[in-house]
């Protein structure tokens, strides 16, 4: 069957040709037109595949901190001795790479000769195929490749599939002249992005500019415990017995709270007694602190609640701080504690149960933070709200891009550029 993308066809797909074929396209076994080579790992037990190893060797940890399309240097390396007594092999430069294990879709192309890991299936692209093109019609197939998937402790994507798979092609201008006007999409996509990282930079700049380190104090301000700036307070467990509450009411969950922003996308609701909101109920200016992670460097991260859902309440994943204004400013504290002096004191109290991290509300009452004069707090929470104005045009001009570039890259594949 095919599959479709939008009002299109995914560009690669595991079925036969569709009759809605661009003039001069066709649907062509990638068999056909690239060679298909898998990837091994050396073995770890033999210290000489590896120790002093110079040869270039892709795996998932590379992908995942891909910037742009080619990757030219890898983060492990084994020695020749391990290519040549492994099943690895050494691959050539534009060959792509399609990782069909655990980041299945995510795609490169090797910016040299290198190996890879046996997570990754290799197209080494003939004279018919761009490997630029197969590039972007990967990117676009990526909904195919998740459906693909099978497993149920692993998911992958298993060679008999791999070999099956088919690409919709134009002839080879069409599709160097396609890539290129995607690159040229993409650039301006990462050009906003990077954009809106330089405004988040700036505010930390900021605040060591106002305040110093906060891990070393070098201006030597005052510390005071949080609990003796701000109200902290638990939130509401989430369970079946809340059915028979009377009151519905929207709630934030750790999902919802990242560093100093807040992701309202999807917030659930919860039944409630009438004391419990009263007792929860969210005021604009509270701090959110994450109170438990399966990643230590995540548990205490906070952001402040900016009331644009009215009766809205917490879990007991979250922990409520509300400054008291007469003794700090809001964006200070939460600055600080996303801070290395914040974090590190949270990481320290952090336990570990089951696999997750936590901290108590005693923790964050017990929380050391600096305390400039408060005139200092509330000059820097006007800065801070004069970049994030500026950071909150960037971040819709960068999703407005990033929405044209889904439609460019659907009309490509169309056929309709």
């Amino acid at each position: 069957m095919t599959v479709v993308v939008a009002n299109g066809f995914s560009p690669v797909r595991t079925a036969v040709p569709s009759d809605r074929v661009p003039q001069g396209w066709a649907w062509v076994p990638l068999l056909d037109v690239a060679r298909l080579e898998s990837g091994h790992t050396p073995s770890r037990r033999q210290p000489e595949y590896w120790d002093g190893g110079d040869v270039p060797w892709l795996s998932l940890k590379d992908v995942s901190a891909l910037k742009g399309k080619r990757v030219y240097e890898t983060q492990d390396m084994p020695t020749n001795l391990g290519i040549e007594n492994s099943s690895a092999r050494l691959l050539p430069a534009d060959t792509v790479a399609l990782c069909r294990t655990a980041s299945v879709g995510k795609v490169a192309i090797l910016g040299g000769e290198m190996a890879t890991s046996q997570d990754f299936v290799n197209w080494v692209c003939g004279p018919r195929l761009d490997p630029d093109f197969l590039f972007w019609a990967f990117k676009a197939s990526e909904l195919t490749f998740l459906k693909e998937k099978q497993g149920s402790t692993h998911q992958t994507i298993y060679m008999p599939t791999v070999r099956r798979f088919a690409v919709l092609l134009p002839p080879i201008e069409e599709q160097r002249r396609i890539a290129d006007i995607l690159d040229r999409a993409d650039a301006i996509r990462r050009k906003r992005r990077a954009a809106i990282a330089l405004t988040e930079e700036l505010l930390r700049s900021t605040f060591l500019d106002m305040f110093g380190d906060p891990v070393t104090n070098p201006k030597g301000w005052p510390a005071a415990k949080l609990g003796e700036l701000a109200e902290v307070q638990g939130g509401l467990q989430v369970s079946r017995k809340r059915a028979r509450h009377p009151i519905e009411v929207p709630y934030l969950r750790v999902a919802n709270v990242y560093r100093a922003s807040l992701d309202l996308d999807e917030v659930k609701a919860m039944r409630v007694t009438e004391r419990e909101l009263e007792r929860t109920r969210l005021a604009s200016g509270d701090i959110l602190l994450v109170e438990g992670h399966g990643n230590l460097n995540e548990i205490g991260r906070a952001a402040i609640w900016d009331g644009s859902i009215a009766d809205c309440v917490h879990q007991n994943h979250l922990i409520r701080t509300r400054v008291n204004p007469d003794n700090a400013d809001a964006v200070y504290v939460t600055a600080f504690i996303n801070s290395a002096g914040g974090q590190r004191q949270l990481q320290r109290f952090g336990k570990t149960t089951s696999g997750l991290n936590t901290i108590s509300t005693r923790q964050v009452r017990a929380l050391n933070v600096l305390a400039p004069p408060l005139d200092l707090q509330l000059s820097y929470a006007s800065h801070a709200a004069a970049i994030g104005a500026v950071r909150d045009r960037l971040t819709a001009a960068a999703d407005k891009a990033d929405t044209l570039f889904h439609a460019l890259t659907q009309r490509a594949f169309r056929g309709d550029l």
